[in-house]
């Protein structure tokens, strides 16, 4: 799943880099052969990463290690044809390798009730911490530091201390957490998360991955990440085109197109519609008072999206004018070519004249939410067999 705010790994290393957090030496590429050239540069063996704003890489083979040129150019074209949350791979982290003794993990969000700083540390780094903390929660060491306390690392000393950590991997350990800590109130992050953080055989404690979250209500005060890569991966062409033309879309990656009129409503069709068994491939809100051109506008942007099974309107008139969303589904129809089944839900303001419009070119509407869901649910199922 793509999380919402995430910087691709090599912006959150250049962070770690700007505190002076230990990382590996690493090459952004696009293709094999600037996979090639930049192993060349770093020394075999290496890791070929793709850079995507979802997590458990490795474990859908968006993670190799190449001991040889041929590997580099082998796995850098496999990951390069992959795709992630519905997006293609189009850079990769070429990272020298590392000889690893031991991994840690370290994890750092705010608690919302509090915005308590909330620390987790783990010797066994590099593991599924989700399963982790479920199946062995006591393997993990929390830490609560309270709001805009002053951030030292002798703070973290007893508590590394809990988990064996002595010398210099404890006091590296603990200025690397107290470093990072600091980071997020700096930086308005709303995660910072090394795993693994590793230690050498030569003794040193390096951050190997870097997973960073930020807090888009800040983008003021960091005006430099709306040129972030990030920033342009993060939006399908859909969700660009739609913001560009003032309509809220979100690529969910099912196969049912959904239009509401109220990001309430749409997002309980899209709750209605996962519980009914189906998949919504959008949220899509035209919003309140939505005139037939911003309809029209809405279903080009959603039916040019490839693998529509389906397409549910949900539209309650308050200050939207049901005749006006008729007006803008039927030149839709008209003007795009649209031949997905179509099912529609009309309640509210001129409900009766938007459905005599529908009629007068072919289509109808339901009255009520739960049956015209189901119907498109039903037509998404049928188009599959």
């Amino acid at each position: 799943m793509l999380i919402i705010g995430l910087l691709l790994e090599f912006e959150g290393k250049q962070l770690f880099k700007k505190y002076k957090i230990p990382t590996v030496n690493s090459m952004v590429v696009t293709n094999e052969e600037e996979a090639r050239e930049a192993s060349t540069k770093l020394g075999l063996p290496v890791a070929v990463k793709a850079q995507v704003l979802s997590g458990r890489r490795g474990k859908r083979g968006l993670i190799k290690i190449a001991k040889t040129p041929e590997e580099v150019v082998e796995f850098s074209k496999a990951i390069l044809s992959k795709e992630s949350d519905g997006r293609p791979v189009t850079h990769l982290l070429i990272e020298e390798g590392a000889e690893i003794e031991k991994e840690f993990f370290i994890s750092m969000i705010f608690d919302p009730d509090t915005y308590d700083q909330l620390i987790l540390f783990s010797t066994e780094g590099g593991v599924d911490i989700e399963e982790l903390a479920q199946e062995r929660p006591d393997a993990i060491e929390r830490i609560r530091i309270p709001f805009n306390a002053e951030i030292y690392p002798y703070m973290f000393i007893d508590p590394l201390k809990n988990r064996g950590l002595t010398g210099n991997v404890l006091t590296k350990t603990a200025g690397i957490m107290a470093t990072l800590a600091k980071m997020m109130y700096t930086e308005d992050l709303t995660l910072a998360e090394i795993n693994p953080l590793i230690v050498s055989k030569s003794g040193e404690v390096i951050a190997l991955d870097a997973k960073v979250g930020t807090d888009d209500d800040a983008m003021f005060r960091h005006p430099e990440r709306k040129d972030y890569l990030s920033e342009k991966l993060r939006y399908t062409e859909e969700e660009k085109d739609a913001k560009a033309k003032g309509l809220a879309y979100v690529d969910l990656g099912g196969d049912i197109g959904m239009l509401s009129c109220g990001a309430g409503m749409g997002m309980a069709t899209a709750d209605l519609i996962e519980y009914f068994g189906g998949s919504p491939r959008n949220f899509l809100d035209v919003g309140g008072g939505a005139s037939p051109e911003k309809v029209e506008e809405a279903l080009r942007i959603m039916t040019r999206v490839p693998g529509l099974k389906s397409i549910l309107i949900n539209a309650f008139g308050g200050i939207t004018r049901l005749d006006d969303v008729a007006k803008g589904i039927i030149e839709a129809k008209k003007k795009h070519n649209i031949n997905i089944p179509m099912v529609i839900r009309f309640s509210g303001t001129n409900q009766e004249e938007g459905v005599q419009l529908l009629k007068e070119n072919g289509m109808d509407a339901y009255l009520e939410m739960e049956p015209a869901i189901k119907k498109a649910v039903e037509l998404a199922k049928m188009a599959e067999n």
